[in-house]
């Protein structure tokens, strides 16, 4: 998500400049209707650009609400007493902190796929939980913003 604010912030960065230059264009070019001709077509990709990032934006606000709300149900439930997640025992074995180093890759993908990838016992959302235990320094960085719901498991995996 950090990403896209990035971008948008770049994006709107340049679009205020663009303005900028081409307003002066303008004022000083005797080619008006040729200068009006490129601001509308911009000025449409812009717009384009925009909707599509804030759609982003909008959908992963959305996608953390319902993984918020998810989480505070089953809080709720378990404070109650009344949890519905089945207790599941992992294997025994330390899970492997991996910090993003070439070197350390293999023994740790290794070790995670046995204990906690090919878990079917584990879904996507405990699965993504350990993942991001598990990720420590640069690897930890790449992942940290990801909301934790279903469908992030597989991009953190990747």
């Amino acid at each position: 998500m950090h990403y896209v604010n990035v971008r948008l912030q770049l994006l709107d960065k340049v679009w205020e400049e663009y303005n900028v230059v081409q307003d002066q264009l303008e004022y000083d070019d005797d080619e008006t209707q040729q200068h009006e001709l490129d601001r509308e077509a911009v000025t449409e990709t812009y717009c384009e650009l925009r909707a599509s990032i804030d759609r982003i934006v909008s959908e992963e606000r959305q996608a953390r609400d319902v993984s918020s709300g998810e989480s505070q149900k089953l809080r709720h439930k378990h404070e109650n007493g009344n949890c519905l997640a089945p207790k599941i025992k992992l294997p025994t074995g330390e899970i492997p902190k991996f910090g993003g180093q070439i070197t350390e890759f293999q023994d740790c993908y290794d070790t995670l796929t046995i204990l906690i990838i090919n878990n079917q016992a584990l879904d996507d959302v405990q699965k993504l939980h350990y993942l991001l235990s598990s990720a420590t320094n640069e690897a930890h960085q790449l992942i940290q913003n990801l909301p934790v719901a279903q469908q992030n498991f597989y991009a953190a995996r990747m």
